[in-house]
């Protein structure tokens, strides 16, 4: 977690050694970025639901509004911060967004001041308790709600049970120690009770079932935290998990998701988006966070959106092999297909363009890359800045399908170049330019 206030110590220690993160206390200065996430939020949820895939956003409140009173006497909880949650709902849901509201059962719960509370004290993330809690409450919002609750009909049931432990262990969840002024303890340790969720029946090909739902979320939805296991209980549903931590994002968690072949070859019938109530501030773009997952906010609307596409519009702009690199005088080439050995950094193919490809328009072909998990797409052209866009490959013997739009600086690019980099042998097949959704990013 990174603080956005400047030198102070992200760790804040609280009253009965109830530690917090800085972070959590939000302003009026982060509206604007939040506006946009929830733009893309809005316009991503209308990409599925085109594509047959209910959505629903749940957002995990902060712990700073959840145990405001045990806050230091020196730091208050702003306004904005407390209605913060409620406000951020309804724009979520002015945007066609199905939202699932955990501020207010989380705020109004029994369990939130009893021995077992719904956070940790010393940790930044949910209890088995408040992970609980989280999983029924969105139970109720499929339930309650016609579109999610015939996405969740449309999956299989599967018997899941839970044991809980009739002793405590000591917790390990103490994340935010190490995030506190030194010297600032010791802590008193926290308990919890071990829950065990499990199949009643073992899985194997016999009883095996597609899963319809999946769930993409922070280190809150990750498998230790319990979460997706209570989900599996209380919806008696298989759940496939791809949840990534906080420090990787939510943006570049769901992208590597829908390009994975566990999308493109089944895709859910309801995708749960968990987010970080703190996260919300961050678009793609968010200068606060590692590099390498950072992204232009329009761009990654357009990748996202081009992997969801079950099916291919096609665009205006053809697409041809030219006979230079890899695939010059045809050699390599079999029925408009590369089909190569070993590659190394530099060879390439080249793809040619009727007209300059526009931001609208997608590449979209099957390639085999064994032994490169790295494809490089160079696109240029007249009065067009050359770029680079690397493409993440599973660098294996086995065909996978790439989609990808090749935004340009300018009138678009008339060419790309694939360097396949160093592989033991590269295919590339089925090329066609499609096109994306007229009002993606009006």
């Amino acid at each position: 977690m990174v603080s956005v206030h400047g030198a102070e110590p992200l760790g804040i220690v609280g009253k009965n050694d109830w530690l917090f993160i800085r972070s959590e206390l939000m302003s009026p200065a982060e509206a604007a970025g939040q506006a946009e996430t929830i733009s893309l939020i809005g316009r991503f949820n209308k990409v599925l639901v085109a594509n047959g895939i209910s959505m629903a956003v749940m957002v995990v409140p902060v712990k700073v509004r959840l145990y405001a009173e045990y806050l230091p006497d020196n730091i208050k909880l702003n306004d904005y911060t407390a209605d913060h949650y409620a406000s951020m709902s309804k724009a979520l849901q002015a945007a066609g967004v199905t939202v699932i509201d955990l501020n207010t059962p989380f705020l109004n719960s029994p369990m939130r001041n009893s021995d077992t509370p719904l956070f940790h004290r010393l940790d930044g993330h949910w209890s088995f308790t408040g992970a609980k809690l989280a999983a029924e409450t969105l139970k109720a919002g499929i339930d309650a709600n016609p579109m999610l609750k015939k996405a969740l009909d449309a999956t299989p049931e599967v018997a899941y049970q839970m044991t809980v432990s009739k002793r405590k262990r000591p917790s390990k969840a103490i994340d935010l120690v190490a995030l506190v002024p030194p010297n600032s303890g010791p802590f008193a340790p926290e308990q919890y009770t071990p829950v065990n969720v499990f199949r009643t029946q073992e899985q194997n090909e016999a009883n095996r079932v597609s899963i319809g739902i999946t769930v993409q979320g922070s280190s809150f939805s990750m498998e230790w935290s319990g979460f997706a296991d209570m989900l599996r209980f209380v919806l008696q549903r298989d759940i496939f998990n791809v949840s990534v931590p906080v420090n990787i994002g939510s943006w570049f968690g769901m992208e590597s998701y829908l390009s994975s072949d566990a999308f493109q070859t089944k895709a859910p019938k309801m995708l749960i988006w968990e987010r970080p109530e703190f996260a919300m501030r961050a678009p793609p773009n968010f200068q606060f966070q590692d590099p390498r997952y950072v992204s232009n906010n329009t761009e990654w609307l357009l990748r996202a959106s081009a992997w969801v596409q079950a099916a291919c519009k096609p665009s205006t702009v053809t697409a041809r092999l030219a006979q230079v690199g890899l695939a010059a005088n045809g050699i390599n080439m079999k029925g408009g297909d590369v089909v190569t050995g070993p590659t190394n950094e530099n060879e390439f193919i080249e793809i040619t363009f009727d007209k300059p490809i526009e931001k609208l328009d997608y590449l979209v072909a099957r390639a085999v890359t064994a032994g490169s998990k790295t494809l490089i797409l160079e696109g240029m052209g007249p009065g067009t800045t050359t770029r680079r866009f690397k493409l993440n490959v599973p660098g294996d013997d086995a065909i996978h399908l790439l989609k990808t739009p090749l935004p340009s600086n300018g009138g678009g690019f008339s060419k790309v170049r694939v360097y396949p980099g160093k592989s033991d042998g590269f295919t590339l097949k089925d090329l066609q330019i499609c096109r994306q959704p007229e009002d993606l990013v009006k």
